[in-house]
């Protein structure tokens, strides 16, 4: 009989970033750039998820039948913030840990990246 416990998924996992034409983009130095990410099967997420349905619940509360898109690019930067552990091998200006996560995928001239980080995060094949 199948022990359905050891098919759980790993907390975190890798995802690695295209640049926006799409080709795979490395570093200086010929690092992969990746940033690494809680899923859906972690705490961390699944928090971060509650903070972001409360967030569109209060939107609809409100009587907003959808939220500004910069009260949406907010609360998708912060739910992507809340489930980064690191950025690999790059950087976003002189800032560091959530501070730069945040303002990373609030810059809608780098949409590109939150958009992969979005779309990977969900899929919990990506933690398997």
């Amino acid at each position: 009989m199948l022990d359905i416990s050891t098919l759980a998924v790993k907390e975190t996992t890798l995802i690695e970033i295209n640049g926006p034409d799409g080709e795979p983009l490395f570093d200086e130095a010929g690092n992969r750039v990746s940033i690494t990410v809680y899923g859906p099967g972690s705490k961390a997420y699944q928090k971060a998820q509650g903070v972001r349905n409360r967030a569109i619940l209060e939107a609809v509360r409100r009587g907003a039948k959808k939220m500004k898109d910069a009260e949406q690019r907010e609360v998708d930067a912060d739910f992507l913030a809340s489930c980064t552990v690191a950025f690999n091998n790059f950087a976003y200006k002189d800032l560091q840990g959530p501070e730069a996560f945040k303002a990373a995928y609030m810059d809608i001239s780098i949409g590109w990246m939150a958009e992969q980080v979005n779309k990977a995060i969900g899929d919990w094949e990506n933690f398997t």
